[in-house]
């Protein structure tokens, strides 16, 4: 390089050297040394995290940081960036996928025939850092499809923001041509990602998408016959005969048959074979790693096929069976070579258990499949086929062998080290645990063993119908409601518990009596129920007539992680007990079960019980994480379950939590519980920073899983000086 400059007699730092000369001796450089793109093989930033919601917030964080000036694109689903009008209004996920393929496939879509010319658009380059938002507005105004167009700006992005699955799920990251060579990933929230590595090399198929592929097939043949069809008038796409169909329908028939012939007792929780038994039970029909990507090929046509008809026939659409038919095959396929066959024993299972059916209401007929409970099943019982991965390290090893420059892992709830690193089959090299960045005065954290009423509290599945502990519970809430100021999270085990406290409240009055103090929102399931829930929360924080607002939710929810409740919209969150997975769901048992078959004193596995209980404990973590979220933040962390007080609970904690409960013991008396929390918020409202005023402007759910909010800042100058963050620097030329 040095001898390249001197025969050039080039400085790059030297003045008055004229741009287009050093563009120029830059490019032989570049040439000189084998180097494209002009980027000096600098490798690209690749930053995944759960949801788009924490991607919008990290996003946010590069357009406020110093280094605002790189070239940042996310890329998001149809179903955030599709503008098309048709494909819009579709409400299943899957539809909207086909249904853009189609229109792209035979270049009836407007906006995506514009993307070629208009990628390079001063209204895409004008915005060095592109969110979804920006990437709709643009695409609206230049008419151009910003699905496509995130796809073109990637190529010249310097980082790369996506969800986990586009990064970790074979399927995606092929779909979205992600390039992994000399990439630098970033997984944030990493606590999601054993999990997640899990589920992605994981799929199950029930009885009745196998009936909905035949179905499907029966219907595409059926429309083959149509002399209406052959004439021309179809415009679907064909890759396919009627004869392959036949062929293909004769193979669905016989998997349905080898389902159907699949012994199975409810009364055990279903029946575990090896990971191997997919293949075995996938040949019976004449599917095999020789064929499967010629099926999965005719799969894909089919399903184009039936979405295209779909649009002159509405009642003609069964793509959904034939959707995850191609997903098992993908997935159980992905991995299967001459030398896979022990590490599939190992690290899969098939689980089959019974497929839970309804009956139509307005039929008097039971349905084939159903028989009554207990006993062995028949041949003629639906049936559900879970095809599960428990070694997370299947899917990380993946990413290993895509030649990537590095791989960070972060997170607040990472802890222990040592079984995460061990189950992820990656190496680590460097490891850092820092303290949290608040002080003590900033945090009152308290196990709460009792209630006002001296009653024990503990949420373990055999108190939960005990009405005294559910009273007590209500009065606790009740007691604290006055002293806390502005938002309240409180977060329940699981739905059910959260559903029988509220019964039980409204009943005895302790609602209302709560109500009267804050208003109460309970977490919703539903899409559009929770945008709106949301919504109207933050106005009641925002309201000056109310003392704030009471926010009831779930550990694992979409409240517990995600979401950013800082300041006033949570100045303390109630942890209700510990959310421990259901102990007798078969995942979990045969989970258990992988840990302790494949834990050596080597290798640093937890055993199955330590394993449930952290799982059990880091969903705490994250919920915890929703009230502190910077660094002159401050709130009340109450841990109102006696069982937090055990050395084996409250030793995995985040190790933040812990030095704020260290030689700390619980008050004698619920009383000073109030008095102690009642000094804490005098003293932090007197002596911390207040924070800058918020003003909601907007609130939505992005996806199904999904969700978002912005928040518009009054004053992005204040905020700069009070995170410490510089102006925005001038880049060297």
């Amino acid at each position: 390089m040095k001898e390249l400059q001197n025969r050039y007699g080039y400085d790059p730092m030297k003045m008055g050297e004229s741009q287009s000369s050093a563009s120029n001796v830059m490019d032989e450089l570049d040439a000189a040394c084998g180097i494209s793109g002009k980027n000096w093989n600098v490798p690209k930033v690749i930053y995944a995290s759960r949801t788009h919601s924490q991607l919008t917030q990290a996003m946010q964080e590069l357009k406020r940081s110093p280094y605002n000036f790189m070239k940042a694109i996310i890329l998001g689903s149809r179903d955030q960036l599709s503008i098309h009008p048709d494909v819009s209004k579709e409400t299943n996920n899957s539809a909207k996928v086909q249904l853009c393929k189609l229109h792209m496939l035979t270049r009836t879509c407007s906006y995506f025939l514009k993307v070629e010319a208009n990628k390079n658009s001063p209204h895409f380059l004008a915005q060095s850092i592109m969110d979804i938002e920006d990437l709709v507005s643009v695409g609206r105004k230049l008419k151009t499809c910003p699905y496509y167009a995130s796809r073109e700006l990637v190529q010249d992005a310097d980082i790369i923001f996506m969800p986990y699955n586009y990064l970790l799920d074979p399927k995606a990251r092929k779909a979205n041509k992600i390039e992994l060579n000399n990439t630098v990933i970033i997984l944030d929230e990493a606590h999601n990602v054993e999990k997640m590595c899990e589920k992605s090399a994981s799929v199950q198929v029930k009885s009745s998408d196998i009936a909905l592929c035949i179905d499907g097939l029966t219907q595409a043949m059926k429309a083959f016959s149509d002399s209406a069809l052959l004439d021309g008038d179809d415009d679907a796409p064909k890759d396919f005969t009627v004869e392959d169909l036949a062929l293909f329908k004769e193979m669905l028939l016989d998997l349905e048959k080898a389902v159907d012939e699949i012994e199975v007792t409810p009364i055990t929780g279903g029946t575990t074979f090896p990971g191997g038994f997919i293949f075995e039970l996938l040949a019976k029909a004449n599917i095999t790693h020789g064929n499967q990507a010629m099926l999965n090929r005719l799969l894909e046509s089919l399903i184009q096929y039936i979405t295209a008809a779909n649009q002159s026939n509405p009642v003609f659409r069964r793509g959904g069976g034939l959707q995850v038919l191609s997903d098992l095959l993908t997935i159980a396929f992905a991995g299967k070579d001459e030398n896979a066959d022990e590490k599939i024993k190992r690290c899969f299972k098939v689980h089959v258990d019974v497929e839970e059916v309804k009956e139509k209401k307005t039929s008097t007929k039971k349905d084939g499949w159903i028989t009554p409970k207990g006993g062995t099943i028949t041949k003629t019982r639906a049936k559900v086929i879970n095809y599960w991965c428990f070694n997370p390290g299947y899917g990380m090893g993946q990413l290993l062998c895509s030649n990537v420059h590095s791989i960070i892992l972060t997170s607040g709830t990472l802890a222990p080290l040592k079984p995460l690193i061990a189950e992820l089959g990656i190496p680590i090299s460097v490891r850092l645990e820092n303290p949290h960045i608040v002080s003590k005065s900033q945090v009152y954290v308290k196990i709460v063993p009792f209630g006002p009423d001296k009653e024990p509290l503990i949420s373990n599945y055999h108190n939960r119908d005990n009405v005294k502990y559910l009273s007590s519970l209500g009065r606790t809430i009740l007691s604290f409601c006055p002293i806390i100021p502005d938002g309240l999270l409180i977060f329940f085990p699981s739905y059910p518990l959260m559903n029988k406290c509220i019964d039980s409240w409204q009943a005895s009055g302790i609602w209302s009596q709560i109500s009267r103090h804050k208003p109460i929102f309970v977490e919703p399931r539903g899409k559009d129920a929770f945008t709106s829930t949301m919504t109207e929360f933050y106005e009641k924080i925002n309201d000056p007539t109310t003392k704030g607002a009471c926010f009831m939710a779930v550990c694992r929810g979409k409240v517990s992680e995600g979401l950013d409740f800082a300041d006033k919209n949570g100045r303390a969150v109630i942890i209700t007990g510990l959310p421990f997975p259901p102990f007798k769901d078969p995942r979990v048992m045969l989970k258990k079960k992988y840990l302790e078959e494949n834990r050596t004193r080597e290798n640093e596995l937890l055993s199955g019980d330590s394993w449930y209980a952290l799982e059990g404990i880091r969903a705490v973590n994250q919920a915890i994480g929703r009230v502190i979220r910077h660094k002159d933040d401050y709130g009340a962390i109450l841990l109102c379950d006696s069982r937090f007080s055990m050395s084996s609970q409250r030793s995995q904690l985040s190790a933040w939590i812990q030095t704020h409960l260290q030689n700390t013991q619980p008050p004698s008396n619920f009383g000073q519980f109030i008095s102690e929390m009642s000094r804490f918020f005098r003293n932090a409202q007197s002596t911390l920073p207040q924070p800058c005023k918020r003003e909601i402007t907007s609130f939505s759910e992005s996806t199904e899983d999904n969700k978002r909010f912005q928040l518009e800042l009054a004053d992005i100058g204040a905020v700069r000086k009070r995170l410490n963050i510089p102006s925005r620097p001038t880049p060297n030329m």
